[in-house]
């Protein structure tokens, strides 16, 4: 450490130094070497260096490791040209005590002669408690301006914007400062000074009250965001002056998605309703077909067994009773099929294969049977585009060409989907086999990487065989 020296042996006791020994704050006293020649009690204290411990050491044991060689920097430059640097615009540092413990320092720097000597006094305040503070404030309003909410602290008298976080900059597109010259009225269209002047009254006299609003702001762009706004009162100032906080936020999402869910909502009604329709048209269907066709159809045979035992009169009569029991029946199964036609999109694949076995039944002797196997639905539309118009062509060539009693269809999904159509009927004609509608059939096929096969099955009648791909191409 070297030679302590006392400042009052090199300058003798003029009187004054009993003030800076009486200091709240602590003083220090260093010689052009950057060794301390004169600290007060106060400074002792602050180090944790009693009785006078301070004198002789060097100044840079009152610094942590890591600033010590900066600070030989800032000292060789003060040397070079002194001034008084004064607490207010004092350096914030780290400095230590004797003990090793590091606390936040603020240093006022003052150039002094003495006894013909240059020294430097050094008044340090701590200031970790106010730093502490800072930066917990720091933090507050980091997190503030982290928010995408909107935080407008205005002043209930002016209301003038006294604060805005960045969340409030984003949300209406003024910078900050051009912000701060206005108040709530600038930025609402549909809300007057009187209103706000009440809505601030009310806050006041409530000050444990929130208020929340739904309204819109405007941006700088002139367009207007749909906020949900919260205000509050704050605290009474020192000064008596009281703010209004008030927190925005954009809605605009979540007004998109209510509007969403109501026309879910809206929606799900209506498909309820419709769902209810079909079910109810299904069921006269089904009526109609079980009951009322069957019924007229055993007319129609009862009728047919009595031509043969009249005479010709009465023969011509029941002839003609019998074809206007099957044009009813015709027309019945045809106002059936127009009640179980349905929205494909709704229904599915499956269904719309039934209606169109349904809709053939019509035209044939008999309705067509038909079976399913495998995950029909889940069909791509790709195929599904292409199977439906395939049944449908089939059935038509049967009803026009076969004369079948018996008709049966059938689906299989697998690897691969395998539509078969069978009947019973006449078998193959060379304009069957060769017309029109085995080539669209078999250019559906090949579109999606399958075949179309249509020959004689064993057991009499014809077989389409409809193959392609799961995937489809």
């Amino acid at each position: 450490m070297g030679e302590r020296r006392s400042l009052v042996d090199l300058v003798g006791d003029d009187g004054g130094w009993p003030l800076v020994e009486a200091s709240p704050d602590g003083v220090i006293v260093v010689d052009h070497d950057g060794q301390v020649v004169f600290s007060n009690p106060a400074a002792g204290s602050l180090f944790a260096a009693p009785d006078q411990e301070l004198v002789g050491r060097p100044v840079d044991d009152l610094l942590p490791d890591e600033h010590r060689s900066r600070h030989r920097a800032h000292r060789t430059r003060y040397r070079a040209d002194p001034q008084v640097r004064l607490m207010g615009a004092g350096l914030e540092l780290e400095a230590r005590r004797l003990d090793g413990e590091d606390f936040f320092a603020e240093i006022a720097l003052s150039p002094i002669e003495l006894g013909g000597q240059r020294f430097t006094m050094a008044s340090v305040r701590d200031i970790s408690e106010r730093v502490l503070v800072e930066d917990h404030f720091h933090r507050v309003v980091a997190t503030m301006d982290a928010s995408d909410d909107a935080m407008l602290i205005f002043d209930a008298e002016t209301l003038r914007f006294s604060h805005v976080n960045e969340g409030a900059v984003r949300l209406l597109g003024y910078a900050a400062d051009d912000l701060l010259t206005m108040t709530p009225v600038h930025l609402n269209p549909y809300t007057s000074e009187a209103d706000y002047r009440e809505l601030v009254g009310h806050l006041l006299d409530n000050p444990a009250e929130s208020l929340r609003r739904q309204t819109q702001m405007l941006r700088s762009d002139g367009m207007e965001v749909p906020v949900e706004k919260t205000y509050r009162a704050a605290g009474v100032a020192r000064d008596g002056t009281r703010w209004v906080v008030s927190l925005a936020r954009d809605i605009t999402d979540r007004l998109a998605a209510e509007a969403e869910i109501r026309e879910s909502q809206d929606a799900l009604v209506e498909a309820r309703s419709h769902l209810a329709l079909v079910e109810d048209r299904d069921r006269i269907a089904r009526d109609l077909h079980d009951t009322v066709i069957q019924r007229l159809f055993a007319a129609g045979l009862g009728l047919q067994s009595l031509v043969a035992t009249t005479d010709d009169r009465v023969k011509a009569k029941l002839e003609q009773t019998i074809d206007d029991l099957d044009e009813t029946i015709r027309e019945l199964r045809a106002a059936i099929f127009s009640l179980r036609v349905k929205d494909k999109v709704v229904i599915g694949l499956r269904n719309r294969l039934v209606d169109v076995v349904a809709e053939a039944g019509g035209a044939m002797r008999a309705d067509p049977r038909i079976s399913f196997e495998g995950p029909i639905d889940s069909l791509p539309p790709a195929i599904a585009d292409h199977l439906v118009p395939t049944l449908r062509e089939a059935l038509t060539n049967i009803a026009k060409h076969a004369h079948a009693d018996d008709v049966r269809v059938s689906l299989v999904v697998g690897d691969e989907v395998c539509l078969e159509v069978v009947d019973d009927g006449v078998g193959t004609t060379g304009d069957v086999a060769g017309g029109q509608g085995l080539a669209n059939m078999a250019q559906r096929a090949e579109e999606l990487g399958g075949t179309a096969t249509i020959a004689p099955d064993p057991d009499g009648g014809t077989r389409l065989t409809w193959v392609v791909p799961h995937g489809g191409n």
